[in-house]
């Protein structure tokens, strides 16, 4: 089981010393990860485990709603990932890696039908 700290902490082991340090996960056999979670009080969490495997041959393309709400796409997925209960999609769009949660997901007809977004200048009222 992976874990990691986020605080620097120092596990004695009768193999030696082991070195955690904040944001660099460890992997451990289980029942060492879940006795050192149980006494570490909130300084040492499990990681959920990563799986990534590849889109599947023609995928369709895909759209999802950005930050600021719009609607972007197309782009093809290349490989789909879980983290923990998490889905998502890896893309490259507009040069750029992406990870897209899966709820995040729209369908091409929002993206035709969505509404030109247009910049307005701010009028001050007093």
């Amino acid at each position: 089981m992976f874990v990691e700290t986020s605080t620097p902490l120092t596990i004695r082991r009768s193999s030696g010393d082991l070195r955690l340090a904040p944001g660099y996960p460890v992997d451990l056999p289980d029942e060492e990860a879940l006795r050192l979670i149980s006494k570490a009080h909130g300084k040492v969490r499990a990681i959920p485990p990563i799986v990534i495997e590849p889109a599947a041959t023609n995928p369709r393309p895909i759209y999802w709603e950005a930050v600021d709400g719009r609607i972007v796409g197309p782009a093809v997925p290349e490989c789909l990932a879980r983290v923990g209960d998490e889905f998502w999609i890896v893309t490259t769009f507009a040069d750029h890696l992406s990870w897209i949660r899966s709820d995040r997901l729209r369908s091409r007809k929002a993206f035709l039908e969505q509404r030109e977004v247009r910049e307005i200048e701010h009028v001050p009222t007093f």
